[in-house]
Parts: C-alpha cells; sequence; structure tokens
C-alpha cells in the first residue's frame, strides 16, 4: 500500500462521541465494523493461530507462554499481521477503522502497529496498569489504540479496564526500584484503580483509548479465548523518540490525509524505555519479570 492509494477520510463519529472520547480517554463504538470482514479477520486469525501450533520458540510474530505445545497451544500474542494477511491491511488502512483513527486524532493520521492478543482461559495474564505512549514515546501524545474483539470481550475473561480521565494526567513513570516495569502502578492510588470500569465489548464493536489513558486487564477466569486484535495509530505529525515496540513493513503510512512536513513537540521532559532496538520480549516478560 502507497500513500498515492490513502482513502479519503469519511467522518464517523458524532460531535456527542468526540466529546466523551475527549472527556473520558476512550470511547465505545457498538456494532460499526463490516461483519462481511468481521467474518474474513474472525477466520485468518483462527488461521494463524492453528499455524503457531507448530512454532516452537519465540519467533518475530509469535510470542509464547510456557508449556505451549502443537497439542496444547499457548499463543499469548501475534505481532504485525500486517505481514502476514492482507485483510488486517484492509481492517487497519481502508476500513471504518482508518476512519475512526482520524476523527479521534483530529485530522491525518498514520499506522503504528498492529497485533493479535489472546487472552488464554483459565488465568491468561493479568495487564497491569500501565499507558501506551511511555513505551513508545512520541514528540505529541496524540495517538489512539482501536481493538476490535474478535470474541466476546466481558469482566469474566479480561476485557479491557479503564481509569476514566487518566489521559489528562499525563505520561506516568513506568519504571520502579531502577527496573523497567512497564506499568505505572506506583503513581495510582486506591481511589484511581476504584474508579477503572470494565469496557466490555463483542465482535463487530470497536474501542478505542487515548495514548495516556491508563489501562490495564484482569486474567481471564473463563473457560473461553479471549481474542483482540488491536491496531495503533499516530497523528501524522508525531514521531517517535524511541525505537518500535513492534515494527512491521506497514510502520509509517498514511492511513487517512496527507504525512506531516513538521513534528508538533509537546514541551516537557520524555522518560525513555529501554532501547529496544534489539527486540522487544513483551508485555507479559516484562511485568512479570
Amino acid at each position: 500500500m502507497n500513500q498515492h492509494t490513502v482513502p479519503a477520510h469519511q467522518p464517523i463519529l458524532s460531535a456527542a462521541q468526540m466529546a466523551e472520547y475527549e472527556e473520558r480517554g476512550f470511547l465505545a463504538v457498538p456494532g460499526i465494523l463490516d461483519h462481511d470482514l468481521l467474518e474474513r479477520l474472525t477466520a485468518i486469525t483462527q488461521r494463524l493461530w492453528n499455524e503457531g501450533r507448530g512454532v516452537t520458540e519465540k519467533t518475530r510474530h509469535y510470542d509464547l507462554a510456557a508449556g505451549h505445545s502443537a497439542e496444547d497451544p499457548r499463543i499469548r500474542r501475534i505481532s504485525s499481521p500486517t505481514e502476514l494477511d492482507d485483510v488486517y491491511v484492509e481492517a487497519a488502512f481502508r476500513s471504518v477503522l482508518g476512519d475512526i483513527a482520524a476523527d479521534l486524532v483530529g485530522g491525518a493520521v498514520k499506522f503504528y502497529h498492529a497485533k493479535i492478543n489472546f487472552k488464554l482461559p483459565q488465568g491468561g495474564a493479568e495487564i497491569g496498569w500501565h499507558q501506551d505512549w511511555p513505551v513508545f514515546p512520541h514528540t505529541n501524545s496524540n495517538l489512539v489504540a482501536l481493538s476490535v474483539p474478535l470474541t466476546p470481550s466481558c469482566q469474566g475473561n479480561g476485557c479491557l479496564k479503564t481509569i476514566p480521565g487518566s489521559q489528562r494526567r499525563g505520561p506516568l513513570s513506568h519504571w520502579a526500584n531502577g527496573r523497567y516495569a512497564l506499568n505505572c502502578n506506583a503513581s495510582l492510588s486506591e481511589a484511581d484503580m476504584a474508579a477503572a470500569e470494565f469496557n466490555e465489548a463483542g465482535p463487530g464493536d470497536v474501542l478505542a483509548h487515548h495514548g495516556l489513558v491508563v489501562h490495564g486487564s484482569e486474567a481471564n477466569r473463563s473457560n473461553e479465548i479471549r481474542t483482540t486484535l488491536i491496531i495503533q495509530y499516530a497523528a501524522a505529525d508525531a514521531f517517535a523518540y524511541t525505537a518500535p515496540v513492534i515494527d512491521s513493513i506497514h510502520r509509517g503510512l498514511m492511513v487517512r490525509g496527507q504525512p506531516a512536513t513538521h513534528a508538533r513537540v509537546e514541551a516537557g521532559v520524555v522518560e525513555l524505555p529501554p532501547d529496544f532496538s534489539r527486540g522487544y520480549s513483551s508485555i507479559y516478560s516484562h511485568q512479570g519479570s
């Protein structure tokens, strides 16, 4: 896909939805994804899961939990699925997702990365409180992640949890005692965590969250896997300070609008993550170490 075939932006969200996102830092858009696209995403994701049964160690695309085998697959994540099948390219660049991303960043938007997260049944990993932007800081914080549930996502299976309005606090430290913890737990109070909301959603829904909103998820206590496609977008004028945690041939390609001719830089001191240029293990490894 090249920049000369970037679709025109077709606004999707209402003024009320935009205001909700601005105030709370996240937004649910029910039933917005095209049914045919959803079916194809689900089918291809199942195919990639089945192919992952034969993977014996972590690869560029597959992240595995301990005990993974062909008989008992324990795939935690597939990174950069846009490199593995064109249906993910269609979803990220040509579907309504691109229009929602452009609405929320307020104009021209580019692709940063994509991943498919699998929360395994009966104990699939809890994800601690964190913000996205400090993990991959940019010259400004105008980043948005769109989560596309491919299976039902609910409180019992560890759905996304967000703390309303937390994006207005700015970036929080993700280091603790000299170690990169990839969580900001030390910066949160009991009242903050008590205010968190479960973001339940189903296939066809889209959940959006700002790059600075504090979010996490509980362990999967159900007997069913939870599968979510997540696409990270950035405003055209936001440029990364550090190496990407998930790289792909599509990183930086425009989704809507034209490339920026200037970087917009927000004032302040930027806390940096570790150097990921030689590879990023995973959020599971960092938070579990």
